[in-house]
């Protein structure tokens, strides 16, 4: 990139669990480890770009019968770099999101994780969301065997 001056692209592709999602961490991590800040930097643009994953993650994968962290949509991840090959800037845009997984999911899948996650949590409160999810919550606790006692 530096010696062509010119924009770079790497695209990963491959059939579901071929270890595109690892795949795509390991190069953000070199080109945040190439392309990193000098010393003493406060919060930076690499770090937040590599805390994003489990936010995505989150919110975007979910077990299928081929893979328990099954990414559930796509994400074009742009890094952009200064005249000295730093870091300078990141978007990351996500789209074709599977948004009937919400509603409807067949046995052994699953939902998105940040259901199971909010539901682990304890810490639901009585909110909206509380009600919208609230037998979705009684449904998970019932498959991990926790019952309240009456």
């Amino acid at each position: 990139m530096m010696n062509e001056a010119r924009s770079q692209s790497i695209l990963v592709s491959g059939e579901s669990g071929a270890g595109k999602t690892e795949t795509t961490k390991l190069i953000m991590q070199y080109l945040t480890y190439v392309g990193g800040r000098a010393a003493g930097d406060d919060r930076t643009v690499e770090q937040q770009v590599l805390e994003s994953n489990p936010l995505l993650e989150a919110f975007g994968n979910a077990r299928t019968v081929w893979n328990d962290n099954s990414s559930r949509f796509g994400k074009f991840v742009e890094i952009q770099f200064d005249a000295n090959g730093r870091i300078s800037g990141a978007a990351i845009r996500t789209y074709l999101l599977e948004r009937s997984r919400v509603v409807q999911i067949t046995d052994p899948e699953r939902n998105y994780h940040c259901f199971y996650q909010l539901c682990a949590s304890g810490k639901v409160s009585y909110s909206v969301l509380a009600i919208i999810l609230y037998d979705f919550c009684a449904y998970y606790a019932w498959v991990l065997g926790v019952h309240q006692s009456s």
